[in-house]
């Protein structure tokens, strides 16, 4: 074989044209080696699976230098040890656990050195460090790997036959390998990233799981009231949030809120909401519009920019059956009697925007058989693919189509069955839908000295 160094002006370039037809005429046997080089760069630049990789580029190894073990030993920046990754005997995938500094053996030395080894008998060689491959190594040929001057690891080939690389072999796999190179390190980024992405998963996963639990499912020793809360997050972390109170005795307090934006900050703002209206809740259980102008100076005292809430404060005093509520900037709460559909229209400024806010606040006589309806913006507007809303047509419908038998929780998943539905299969929704459902019944004969228990 001629020498191919003769034809740098074709060597490989990432994304060069092919080998031209001239020179299969001139010079076939070169075209053809180049040609092959050509081909095994273009396919091994494709795969990230670094295994996969590996295993090709043996295959694709042997069509240009016959071996006996191939072999691949990555460089470790932490360790500061070239690691075996890949080992093969023949046809046949072999262990491969070896670990060697810079300088040590031929493949350290070759890295250690930056340059190509060529041992036509290892006999000969000191440096030679025998491994339990199945093969009596004769000679060996080692091949440093380097992106842009970085050691990436060691093409390691042996052969039980002495003086089996030729200077052409070597030529070639030095061209070849630093597509190798490349694609090892496109490998090693793409597990990086796929590392990283199964990291943030869990912690995801973990940290949806905490909200979670911080929500409440219902409450108890609150005669004459049926409750029950949905949350169903348009991400994996929800700006919306509900919780209970314990009010005194026979009273229950309640909170609806939306942070504004999506995602890890509004999730993480939620939180903090929910642990200042609990403690604001020990300290003082006032009555609704004085607990939101509290909750306001307290969100304002955070100064987190661009961040608001838009919150529903309510108590329920059972023995009464009154509703006192107070709106930051949510949802009107909408109240069904005797299946008419009524709006409860109380509006405020949402909390976090404007200090010294003093709220309104509006008290209800709720009668046995009532539904009382808190729900999220996410409720209303869940689109279709024609981007049409629920809306509130749509909701009123289904709430004076209900039954006296309705329990709140069934009513709670008809609202998000009926947004699912209208919103088709395969329409992410855009906001949290978040709801908290009150059906009142008869307690007039219960004790209401008891103090509600949260669950």
């Amino acid at each position: 074989m001629e020498d191919v160094s003769k034809f740098g002006a074709f060597a490989l370039l990432g994304d060069a044209d092919p080998v031209p037809q001239s020179l299969f005429a001139s010079h076939p046997e070169q075209a053809k080696t180049l040609l092959l080089l050509y081909e095994v760069s273009r396919e091994l630049t494709s795969i990230l699976d670094r295994e996969e990789l590996l295993r090709r580029v043996a295959q694709r190894v042997k069509k240009i230098v016959n071996y006996h073990v191939f072999s691949v030993m990555l460089w470790n920046e932490q360790t500061q040890l070239l690691e075996s990754a890949f080992a093969m005997c023949y046809e046949d995938s072999i262990p491969a656990r070896t670990q060697l500094p810079l300088h040590q053996g031929l493949t350290g030395a070759a890295a250690g050195e930056r340059r190509v080894l060529r041992i036509n008998d290892v006999a000969d060689d000191p440096r030679y460090i025998r491994c339990e491959s199945g093969v009596e190594t004769r000679s060996e040929l080692v091949v440093p790997l380097f992106l842009q001057d970085r050691l990436i690891g060691v093409l390691d080939l042996e052969s039980a036959v002495p003086h089996a690389f030729t200077a052409e072999h070597e030529r070639m796999l030095v061209t070849l390998g630093s597509y190798i190179a490349v694609a090892l390190e496109n490998a090693r980024l793409y597990e990086d990233s796929r590392e990283s992405e199964r990291r943030l998963r869990h912690e995801m996963d973990s940290a949806r799981e905490i909200q979670r639990q911080l929500l409440p499912t219902g409450a108890r020793e609150v005669p004459g009231l049926d409750l029950a809360a949905a949350y169903v997050p348009a991400r994996d972390l929800g700006g919306d949030f509900y919780d209970f109170f314990p009010y005194g005795e026979g009273r229950l307090g309640f909170a609806l809120g939306d942070v504004s934006g999506k995602g890890t900050a509004a999730a993480l703002y939620g939180t903090l909401a929910i642990g200042t209206v609990r403690e604001l809740v020990a300290e003082h259980a006032g009555e609704p519009a004085s607990m939101l102008a509290l909750l306001n100076q307290r969100l304002l005292s955070a100064r987190l920019e661009s961040r608001f809430i838009a919150m529903l404060f309510a108590v329920f005093d059972a023995s009464s059956r009154k509703l006192t509520l107070a709106n930051a900037g949510g949802p009107y709460p909408l109240l069904v009697r005797d299946g008419q559909v009524q709006i409860i229209r109380l509006e405020g400024v949402p909390l976090g925007l404007i200090p010294d806010t003093q709220y309104d606040e509006t008290t209800i006589e709720l009668q046995p058989g009532d539904v009382v309806l808190f729900a999220s913006d996410g409720i209303l507007e869940s689109e279709n693919a024609a981007l049409e809303e629920f809306g509130q047509q749509r909701l009123s419908a289904l709430l004076a189509g209900l039954s006296q038998q309705d329990s709140a929780s069934l009513i709670a998943e008809q609202i998000l069955q009926a947004t699912d539905a209208h919103s088709g299969a395969g329409i992410a929704p855009h906001d949290d839908r978040t709801l908290v459902v009150f059906r009142v019944s008869d307690a007039s004969s219960s004790d209401f000295t008891k103090l509600p228990i949260i669950y």
